[in-house]
């Protein structure tokens, strides 16, 4: 176990990236023990070998197309005929946008590189400053893994087995929590800080516009009622759910907005494949390593050892808390979920959680992971878009990532919040 952790640690802290950390540290930890190494490229094709994990790319694939369709300037559009004419109009836009744009990409990095250099841009215009813009952007785009679909509930439930359709409806209330937490923080910063947070930039609420934009958004909108509503009534998986949306995009791209044509279809493959690639590399070295804390029995010695400290549940899901928090603040979120997953699910399982209401709370952990210091992925995406330092990011995004975590503490301690709507549709 030493020479298992030690080494991903020491390359991970060096900056070795970190499907090469996985694998390295796997085949330390099987050649210290004797062990075939060949077992090390056996376990990363049986990591990618999987009809579930097919859902990621198809619904990379159908986010892509509804980007290149024009989507996302027609959902901030629509966003700002709802709120733009109230205070801290186009950060509330932003937040909404985010939550609405989270029901076609299901990834918080895919919400930050599309809509970003748009949100960021159009709020600096106006008067807002970069840095409080940019913090927004990035905390807002944490809804992008909440509100279904979600890549990362797919992760979850993939390697746990559980249904990914009652994994998704469970994600609607903790993503609009998130999002009206986020909208009346912009409302407060606008009437107490409006050199800043707020701009010049207020039109007027017009019915008429507002129809017109929502005739425009709510086609690429229907997406994600078709995902869930065809997961949850046995029309087809989750997985064939991503190639439904893929063949939609592509009908209302090419018959409703016109703007989707060949070449751009041929595009929109490459990038996929592009990501799919990458997320794949993960995706395999972390099985390897996975492995390998199998054989370790890891899972196992920490429920005990947490089982030896307290018999308290609540304290129980605490630790775990903290100790998935502390991964994910040195781990992307992908691969610290795969790691994780495997060892905290069947530990949650002994001490009773539910594996619904724990799902919810490993997503909104490891989403935590990504905007917090010091290697938070969605920070570093964020700063890179936004032009700002990453230290000035922090400065305006620490009352956002506290907001952030009380709602993960609220979803935690009351699992009403995320078994209601599976129980009730169900």
């Amino acid at each position: 176990m030493t020479i298992l952790f030690v080494s991903f640690f020491a390359m991970l802290l060096v900056g070795i990236p970190v499907a090469a950390v996985m694998g390295i540290s796997s085949m330390l930890y099987l050649m210290s023990q004797g062990m075939d190494v060949l077992t090390i490229p056996q376990r990363m094709f049986a990591g990618v070998d999987s009809f579930s994990l097919m859902a990621i790319p198809l619904y990379i694939f159908a986010g892509e197309i509804m980007n290149r369709c024009g989507i996302t300037r027609r959902i901030f559009n629509f966003a700002s005929e709802i709120v733009g004419f109230l205070a801290g109009g186009l950060a509330l836009v932003n937040v909404l946008a985010s939550t609405m744009f989270a029901g076609i990409s299901g990834s918080t990095s895919a919400d930050v590189a599309s809509l970003g250099v748009m949100e960021i841009s159009g709020m600096t215009e106006v008067g807002y400053s970069r840095s409080y813009a940019t913090a927004i952007t990035c905390a807002s785009a944490t809804i992008g893994s909440i509100i279904p679909p979600s890549i990362l509930m797919v992760l979850y439930s993939s390697i746990t087995g559980i249904s990914c359709g009652k994994l998704f409806i469970a994600g609607v209330v903790p993503g609009l929590m998130v999002c009206v937490s986020q909208m009346l923080y912009c409302y407060y910063k606008a009437k107490t800080d409006p050199e800043h947070c707020d701009g010049n930039y207020r039109p007027k609420f017009n019915l008429k516009r507002l129809l017109v934009a929502a005739a425009d958004a709510i086609p690429a909108l229907i997406m994600p009622g078709i995902i869930i509503g065809g997961t949850l009534s046995g029309v087809f998986t989750a997985t064939e759910a991503g190639a439904v949306a893929g063949l939609y995009g592509v009908l209302i791209g090419v018959f409703y907005y016109h703007e989707f044509h060949f070449s751009d279809l041929t595009d929109t493959v490459k990038s996929t494949a592009f990501m799919v690639g990458q997320s794949s590399l993960i995706f395999s070295s972390t099985s390897a390593f996975s492995y390998c804390i199998a054989i370790l029995q890891v899972p196992n010695k920490l429920s005990i050892f947490i089982a030896g400290l307290t018999s308290n549940p609540y304290i129980i899901m605490l630790l775990m808390i903290f100790a998935m928090m502390i991964i994910g603040c040195f781990m992307d979120t992908t691969p610290a979920a795969i790691i994780m997953v495997p060892i905290f699910q069947p530990l949650a399982a002994s001490f009773g959680f539910d594996s619904i209401h724990f799902g919810m709370v490993m997503v909104l952990t490891f989403i935590f992971g990504g905007i917090t210091p010091p290697v938070g992925a969605t920070l570093f995406i964020a700063s890179s878009v936004g032009g700002v330092s990453l230290a000035k990011l922090v400065k305006d995004m620490w009352p956002l990532i506290l907001l952030f975590f009380i709602v993960m503490m609220l979803v935690a301690y009351i699992p009403q919040l995320t078994t209601t709507l599976p129980m009730l549709v169900s």
